[in-house]
């Protein structure tokens, strides 16, 4: 166990033993790939399934890579679990690990059924005493596609807005999230989050416009989310990096040039870790998602990312639509070092 809250991206091959060593402190169990077999549902906790195909996994390639991966979340303390609704949790005093999965109906709108999803998520982490939304991943297929009109990312955005302002919650700055949102194969609205019994401390990246300040010209509602949320758990902190991509202002930088693309993406990660000194020197434990639009550039950017962390991190890649037609990857993290003092 690395810490109070850990994180592990583990080969297929892996998580049953790592499941059973650290039995009865697993928060959530994520599982990426284009199935999932059939003996990896028997799993405790169960895995929650995203219909996402994973290019590769550390040093792995393309070609060599078992066709499913792990992210698992775990605590130094004893956990207890909840289900609630739609709503899955477990918790272990200070931080909460919840997920649900929701099917959109015939006759309901996606802004209306990502609207429902939140409303849920904010009356669960009330109830529990787990009221600070820390980060949040979003993953539904054909996200650029559009309903009635509107693009369903756009969708997605006024829905989750339009669930804050129901609730009276500050769509600001430290009011936020952490967020990523990506484009899976198929398969319902997912949604995983982590909650605090106390805030986070929003961090924002000075080369980029604040999402809530997003122009008109990117859909009815801006983004809800802040560039990174830094937390504390006793003596950790854990900086959740955002889904991030070659975005400068709030423009794309770019078009059609992975290469540029991957650098102009690691500068903004770089500089958000510039704003937390104790992990911007190098102590951190760096862990990364990946997401690339085409499989094609899985080894470019690679050794980009290599490059940059060395060997302190670890990467896992995954074949995802991005938010945006014209970016072509988009990398979040999460770092992990100790307090100062």
């Amino acid at each position: 166990m690395q810490g109070a809250l850990n994180l592990e991206y583990l080969h297929a091959d892996e998580v049953a033993g790592y499941l059973k060593e650290n039995e009865g402190h697993v928060l959530g169990l994520v599982a990426f790939g284009s199935h999932l077999e059939g003996h990896y549902r028997a799993l405790r906790p169960s895995p929650l399934w995203a219909h996402i195909p994973v290019l590769g996994l550390g040093l792995d390639t393309v070609h060599n890579y078992p066709g499913t991966s792990f992210e698992v979340w775990s605590s130094a303390y004893p956990v207890s679990s909840y289900v609630q609704g739609n709503i899955s949790a477990a918790a272990d005093g200070t931080v909460l690990f919840g997920s649900l999965q929701m099917d959109q109906i015939e006759g309901t709108t996606f802004g209306a059924l990502v609207k429902q999803a939140y409303l849920e998520i904010f009356s669960f982490m009330e109830r529990q005493g787990y009221r600070h939304l820390l980060r949040t991943w979003n993953y539904f297929p054909d996200i650029t596609g559009t309903e009635d009109g509107l693009e369903r990312y756009r969708c997605f955005n006024l829905g989750r807005h339009e669930a804050y302002a129901a609730t009276g919650r500050d769509t600001a700055m430290e009011g936020v999230p952490a967020a990523s949102v990506l484009g899976s194969r198929e398969g319902p609205l997912l949604i995983y989050f982590l909650a605090g019994m106390r805030p986070g401390h929003a961090i924002e990246n000075p080369r980029q416009v604040n999402p809530h300040r997003y122009p008109d010209q990117y859909g009815p509602r801006s983004p809800t989310f802040v560039r990174a949320m830094l937390a504390t758990f006793g003596r950790q902190q854990c900086l959740a990096i955002s889904g991030t991509a070659s975005i400068v202002g709030y423009e794309t930088m770019h078009a059609g040039d992975v290469d540029k693309q991957a650098q102009e993406t690691l500068l903004n990660i770089r500089t958000l870790l510039k704003q937390v000194p104790a992990l911007d020197q190098g102590g951190g434990r760096m862990l990364l998602k990946v997401y690339l639009r085409h499989a094609a550039d899985l080894e470019r950017v690679r050794n980009q990312v290599k490059r940059e962390f060395g060997t302190n991190h670890k990467a896992v890649y995954l074949l995802s639509d991005i938010c945006r037609t014209d970016l072509l990857m988009e990398i979040e993290g999460v770092c992990f070092g100790r307090v100062e003092g």
